[in-house]
Parts: structure tokens; C-alpha cells; sequence
């Protein structure tokens, strides 16, 4: 019997002539994954009750020009679908169909076992294409996109008929390898939006200038789709509610827009912002992190339901089942579309349905899933996209197996070896479990890491293990445990140079800043991000800007963060911008002191801010040593080597798997 509480998520809802069995969709996208590695991680999530699934057709170049190119295939790029023939003629057919037709057919197959309904997205990302295929991208007007830069093919008339021949090229494509329906993406700074949007599209032609002319392509595409895959054949689409922009399109706009084509369609995703939150400065992110509230994009669904009569679906933090249920209640949409509620737990449904909505594993939103050059992967759940790899064999025995140390790395190995069946003890020298997750938290740029920390902790207890608070475990104590593996999780701590003058300030850690009394800290602090390239030094220097302190961020990079994901570092960077922090890269911190000196990492000039009251180091960490022992031996998470939340969990899910 479904959890009363939530009987509307849980309900069905009809979408064309396919009734889906609850309103949640995984919504389209690209975990960058092997083909064997994705069909593993798209099973374990329809496996999970998903019913509206959206899939993603590979590759772009189905559906976009290749401007410079011999038609023909050669030796080098035969397996390469960037150095395909050209799409329109019959090879270019015959070779995309060859290559792409099975793996969607694969999708499809996998999505129907479960009970799903499948739509094959088909896309042109325009002047945002990010992956370099040695080709020229496209726009309506040759602007360049402020994240790729490059400038781009202004189409001509009758090129941008071609591209609208290449679209419905690609939908029948989607309709022989068997999925059920085609979802057209219309958002997200992709082609279609360059050509809806007046901040993109110059064009003095019929495709340019009134609303009606703007949205004549999508128009266009629409028809070539139901031309070329009959009058039955479902359409849906996904377009952002409205554009954060400078003179983007309004929710009123888009309204106005999804009249024009919804009795085409049969259904309507409503999601925001664009791929890197790059417009004109920065704005909304379409992966939007924890600095945005859960649901942020509900106002526009809800406008858009107003003005359609066909099911709409909400995307943007949907992260809760609560949350969902509320929005559904109130009548906003219709579908809750979501990708990182589902890659965090694939049993979000099951959870839901069966009572067990406060065991739902919460996405905390800190985007570790969305890199453009790298595969998606997940703090919260490691076993995202390596299902195979971490679904070993039960173990042939029952180890005793001692863990030193409750952080993050801790907490995960300590977990998934007693859920093994391991006997577990932890042993955590402080009062508390967390490690510096305790303490990261009371960042509200991390705040939902608490949910991550909450569920590790509860865990761990309910698995079994044996937790020893306020135990210091050393080398001389481990044989007292008479375990079988030791894993050795004790962290690692932050750096402080030992130089002249650094006693002749405060001076902190990004970590213990957290702890301190900010009233204590004066106005004029100077952070110091050294070779860090992440996150972090950005946090620090936000955390004590929006507590109204005059910040100085130096880093030895070309840019601070700039291994940050990058919608991520985009909008910390505009924070910062806007609290007036000095920002300076390539500076090393040279002289400590009152007056500290920098030193320009290329030039080596010396130079100073003057005064400052406190100095905050963001820079490395050292491992806590720990002697190797005999016998079944790990290190895990910083002990290992200090890095990030996702590799430190990941460390150890790989570990409490192996033992």
C-alpha cells in the first residue's frame, strides 16, 4: 500500500496514451559514462519505480552540420562519431544509424523491462558545443557563448532548414530503436533557445526579430518530427521557464511559446538557466547547487500550467519527496522531473512508497556530478555509475575489522563492511563522528552536507558497528582489537607555514574559521588559497564577505577555483565580486607579518595590501601519520591523500567492499 502521505507523487498520470505509475521522471542527461557502465546505472534506477524516463541520443552530431568535411569515412575516425560522413547524405544515414541504433535500442529495452516509458531527447547545443570536435559550431547570429568563447557558424537561411532536417533525421532515429517518444530540448542555451531568445538571436530574416518569427524553428522542427515519424508518435519538450539574462525571455514569453506548439506535444518540462550560468555576468545554473533554494523554478511551472492543458513537469532541486508532494498538492505541475535526487538513491521511489521516506539519501548539492570533461560522480552515493565495480561477491568469512577515525572515509567503510557482514569497530578520538564535515556545516554554502553526516552516523549504528567515542587508537593499541583489517581513516590537517611573523596575527585555518567567533576577527582579512584549486579558498573568502569583512583571496592559480565545478565557481566568484573582495591570482604568500608580502607567482615582484587583522591559510593538508601494520592494511580519504568529500567516500565504499 502506497505511503498515504504522498498520494499524489505516487499516483499515475497520463502522458499521451501511456499511463506512467507515479509522477517522477529522470529527466535527460549525460552521466559520461561507457555504454556497459551506463546501461548498469540506468537499470539500477528504473529498476528503482521510475516510470517517465528521458534518454539521452548519444551525440549532437545527429543532429547538426558538419560544415568542413570529405563525406566519406577513413581509417583514423571510423570509430568516431565526430568524423562521421555528412548526416544528410545516405552513407552519413546508414553510419549514424549503424552506430546509434543499437545502444538506444539497448536503452529502450532496459527502460521497457521495468515497466518505464522511455523519450529520446534530440538536441544541438549551438555555440555551447563543449567536447572539441575539430568542426565549427553553429548559431543563429555567430555570438560567441560566454563559457566556450569560440565563435561560431552564423546559419544561413537555408542551413537552418537543413538543421530542422537533421532534427527529424534524429527523431526517427529515436522512434525505430523503440522508444516511446521524443523529448526536444529547447532550453539551456542550446540551439533552439539561441534562436527563441532576442539576447542571442539577431537575425533579420524569418527567423528572426517578433516572438513568432523567433520560435519559427522549433515550430518547424516540431512539424519535420511528426512528418517523419507519423501523427501518433509522442512529442514532448523541455524548455526553461524563464531566462535569468539581461532582456531574456520572460515567463510570459515562454507561456506564450508553449501555447504556440502544445497540440503538438504531450507533455512540457519547465527547467532554467544554462549549462555553465554564463550570460552576460552570471546567471542561473540549469544543475543548480546547494546556494539555491530546493524548487526555485516552481513560480515559472506554475505559470506555464496555467496557460497549457497538458501535463507539465517541474525540474530544478528536487530533492525531497516532501517537496514534491507539497508542489503536486498545490497544483504547480504535474511531473516532478529529477536526475540527482535519483544518481544520490535510485530506491527514492521504493523509499517513498514504502513508508520510508526519512531513509532517502538527499542529494546536498554540491555538483560533483556535473563536470563537462569528466564521468558524473556522487558523494552521497558512490556506487553511482560503478555499480558493477562495488557489487562484489559476499565475503567468504567474517572479518573483525577495526576503522580509526569517523570521518566522512570512516563513517562509509565502517558501513558498507558491516552491512557485508564484517564485525566493525570505529574508533574516533573526539566526541563526535563527522570528521570536518562536523565542522563544514555550519557553512551555509555546505549546510546539506549535515544530511549526508546524518545518514552515515545512523548507519553505521544501525549496521552494528561498535562505535568508541573519545578513543585514540595508536600502533602500540591495535593488537588489543585482534582485528582482522585495519583501515586507517584519521584525516589530515591543514598546513600553516612556519615562518617569521606568522604569530603577529590571528591567523586560521578555513577549517577552524568555522569554529571561531567572527566577532572576535577583524575587518581586514587576507585568505590564502595557495595551490588549492577547488572550492575552497572561494568558501572561505564568501563565508567572511558575507559576515561584512573586507577580504583579500589570494591564489597561486590562474584563477581561484578554477577545478571548481563550473556554475559553482561562476556565481562564488560573482558573490565575491559583488562584497568587493580583492581578489589576485598567481600570488603567493610571501612574508608574514602586520603587513604580509605577495609575491607574483610569474614575475616575482614583491608587493603588499597593507594591514591586515587576521590571515586565513586554504591551501594544503598533511595526512595524520600512521605507521603501516601487518596483514589486511588501508589507508582512506585525506589519510590516504587529502583531497575532497567525493573522493573520500568513494575510498571508502571501494574499501568496505573489498575487505
Amino acid at each position: 500500500m502506497p505511503d498515504a502521505a504522498y498520494s499524489r507523487l505516487l499516483s499515475p498520470v497520463t502522458v499521451g496514451s501511456f499511463t506512467i505509475p507515479n509522477r517522477i521522471m529522470l529527466t535527460t542527461h549525460n552521466p559520461k559514462l561507457s555504454e556497459e557502465r551506463y546501461l548498469k546505472y540506468l537499470e539500477t534506477r528504473v529498476a528503482g519505480g521510475v516510470g517517465l524516463v528521458g534518454i539521452p541520443v548519444l551525440h549532437e552530431a545527429i543532429s547538426t552540420l558538419a560544415f568542413v568535411d570529405t563525406g566519406h569515412l577513413d581509417h583514423v575516425g571510423v570509430h568516431d562519431i565526430d568524423n562521421g560522413p555528412d548526416a544528410e547524405t545516405e552513407e552519413g544515414d546508414a553510419y549514424y544509424d549503424e552506430r546509434l541504433l543499437p545502444p538506444l535500442r539497448a536503452r529502450a529495452e532496459i527502460v521497457h523491462r521495468h515497466g518505464g516509458v522511455a523519450f529520446g531527447q534530440v538536441a544541438n547545443r549551438g555555440a555551447i558545443r563543449l567536447p572539441e570536435t575539430f568542426q565549427a559550431m553553429v548559431s543563429p547570429s555567430g555570438l560567441p557563448d560566454p563559457q566556450v568563447r569560440a565563435q561560431p557558424h552564423e546559419l544561413s537561411t537555408s542551413e537552418v532548414k537543413r538543421v530542422v532536417r537533421l532534427f527529424a533525421r534524429a527523431a526517427s532515429r529515436v522512434q525505430r530503436a523503440g522508444l516511446d517518444g521524443v523529448e526536444i530540448h529547447a532550453t539551456h542555451g542550446y540551439l533552439i533557445e539561441q534562436f527563441l531568445s532576442r539576447t542571442t538571436n539577431r537575425r533579420t530574416d524569418e527567423y528572426g526579430g517578433s516572438l513568432e518569427n523567433r520560435t519559427r524553428f522549433l515550430v518547424e522542427t516540431i512539424a519535420a518530427i511528426r512528418e517523419a515519424c507519423g501523427p501518433d508518435f509522442p512529442i514532448a519538450m523541455r524548455i526553461s521557464g524563464h531566462q535569468a539574462e539581461t532582456d531574456g525571455l520572460t515567463t510570459e514569453e515562454i507561456c506564450r511559446i508553449v501555447k504556440a506548439v502544445e497540440k503538438d506535444l504531450v507533455y512540457v518540462n519547465i527547467t532554467a538557466g544554462t549549462i555553465m550560468a554564463l550570460h552576460d555576468g552570471v546567471v542561473l545554473p540549469y544543475v543548480a547547487s546547494t546556494l539555491f533554494e530546493p524548487g526555485f523554478n516552481a513560480e515559472a511551472a506554475a505559470a506555464v500550467k496555467a496557460a497549457v492543458s497538458i501535463p507539465v513537469g517541474l525540474t530544478g532541486r528536487m530533492n525531497s519527496p516532501q517537496l514534491m508532494e507539497r508542489l503536486l498538492e498545490e497544483g504547480v505541475c504535474d511531473l516532478i522531473g529529477t536526475t540527482r535526487a535519483l544518481l544520490a538513491d535510485p530506491d527514492f521511489i521504493r523509499k517513498t512508497a514504502g513508508g520510508r521516506a526519512d531513509r532517502i539519501h538527499r542529494c546536498i548539492g554540491i555538483n560533483e556530478c556535473h563536470y563537462p570533461d569528466r564521468a558524473s560522480s556522487c558523494p552521497v552515493n558512490p556506487w553511482a555509475g560503478r555499480e558493477d565495480e562495488l557489487d562484489l561477491p559476499d565475503p567468504v568469512r567474517r572479518k573483525k575489522v577495526l576503522v580509526i577515525g569517523g570521518g566522512p572515509a570512516g563513517l562509509m567503510t565502517a558501513r558498507t563492511a558491516a552491512q557485508r557482514g564484517h564485525d566493525v569497530v570505529l574508533a574516533e578520538r573526539s566526541d563526535r563522528l563527522g570528521g570536518k564535515i562536523a565542522t563544514l556545516v555550519s557553512d551555509p554554502f555546505r549546510k546539506e552536507m549535515a544530511n549526508l553526516l546524518g545518514d552515515l552516523v545512523r548507519e553505521v549504528h544501525e549496521a552494528g558497528v561498535e562505535v568508541q567515542l573519545g578513543r585514540e587508537v595508536g600502533p602500540g593499541d591495535i593488537a588489543a582489537y585482534g582485528a582482522d583489517a585495519l583501515v586507517v581513516a584519521t584525516g589530515s590537517v591543514p598546513d600553516i607555514p612556519d615562518m617569521a611573523g606568522i604569530d603577529d596575527v590571528p591567523v586560521y585555518s578555513g577549517l577552524s574559521l568555522l569554529e571561531e567567533d567572527l566577532d572576535r576577527i577583524g575587518d581586514r582579512v587576507l585568505v590564502v588559497g595557495g595551490l588549492n584549486d577547488h572550492v575552497a579558498p572561494l568558501a572561505a573568502a564568501d563565508y567572511l564577505a558575507q559576515a561584512g569583512r573586507s577580504v583579500t583571496l589570494i591564489s597561486e592559480c590562474l584563477l581561484p577555483g578554477q577545478s571548481a565545478e563550473p556554475s559553482i565557481l561562476h556565481l562564488l566568484t560573482k558573490r565575491l565580486h559583488e562584497k568587493q573582495v580583492d581578489i589576485r591570482p598567481v600570488t603567493r604568500f610571501h612574508k608574514a607579518g602586520v603587513e604580509p608580502e605577495l609575491r607574483d607567482v610569474f614575475s616575482g615582484r614583491i608587493s603588499s595590501i597593507g594591514q591586515v587583522d587576521a590571515v586565513v591559510f586554504v591551501t594544503t593538508s598533511t595526512p595524520v601519520p600512521f605507521p603501516e601494520t601487518a596483514g589486511e592494511f588501508y589507508r582512506v580519504g585525506d589519510a590516504l591523500a587529502p583531497r575532497r568529500l567525493v573522493h573520500a567516500t568513494l575510498d571508502g565504499a571501494r574499501t568496505g567492499s573489498r575487505i
